[in-house]
């Protein structure tokens, strides 16, 4: 850190790099890398274009449905470039209709890396779980206009559903959506604004918008 040379590209890719921590008197390096596939594991290096796997966190993961995650990009009624995650079953066939399920809550593009275990959540989807049980799970960004945060989630949310809607393999009669705390309060507010949605789960939503 205290180099005053210019920074040079190390390594880049499809990961999220985690917990970096370098050896005391060596040019060593410990990390973390996964993604929403791989679970993260430890890797050691001394130049980041050969590394060495010294962990298998997950082994279990092999025996089940898993899924991948993509970033989808698409352009909002009000011309606003948008974009989201779409999470899809590791048996994904693009001959057959899947049920989807739309999560939201502000942004959530930045985490197109981050490995999603199926654990308990407080009152939010569990992505890993639904993924592994056949369903797509569309994550999409939302911009907010300022005084207008249910006109916001109607303009990038439903904007992003139409457009995955063009693909045969999205069944449009079996949509749902779910948000938590600030998302539930848009969940609420969207099944209000439109029937395109089979189902709705507002969880621990803002009710009182005053208080």
């Amino acid at each position: 850190l205290g180099d005053s040379k210019s920074p040079v590209l190390a390594v880049l890719g499809p990961y999220k790099y985690s917990f970096l921590t370098k050896a005391k008197n060596a040019e060593k390096y410990l990390y973390d890398k996964g993604n929403y596939t791989l679970s993260p594991d430890v890797y050691a290096t001394s130049d980041f274009r050969s590394e060495t796997k010294l962990s298998s966190t997950n082994p279990q993961q092999k025996n089940y449905n898993w899924g991948t995650a993509s970033l989808e990009k698409w352009t909002t009624p009000k011309g606003y470039a948008a974009e989201g995650i779409l999470y899809k079953p590791e048996n994904f066939d693009p001959t057959k209709k899947y049920p989807m399920i739309v999560y939201f809550y502000e942004k959530l593009s930045d985490g197109l890396y981050n490995y999603i275990a199926p654990t308990p959540t407080p009152s939010r989807l569990n992505i890993s779980y639904f993924v592994s049980n056949g369903y797509l799970v569309f994550a999409p960004d939302i911009s907010y206009e300022k005084g207008y945060p249910g006109k916001s989630a109607m303009e990038f949310i439903n904007s992003g559903v139409e457009s995955l809607k063009k693909n045969s393999w999205v069944d449009g009669a079996k949509i749902g959506l779910q948000g938590q705390s600030w998302g539930g309060y848009q969940a609420a507010y969207l099944i209000t604004q439109t029937d395109m949605y089979a189902a709705a789960w507002a969880g621990a939503p803002v009710a009182n918008m005053t208080s």
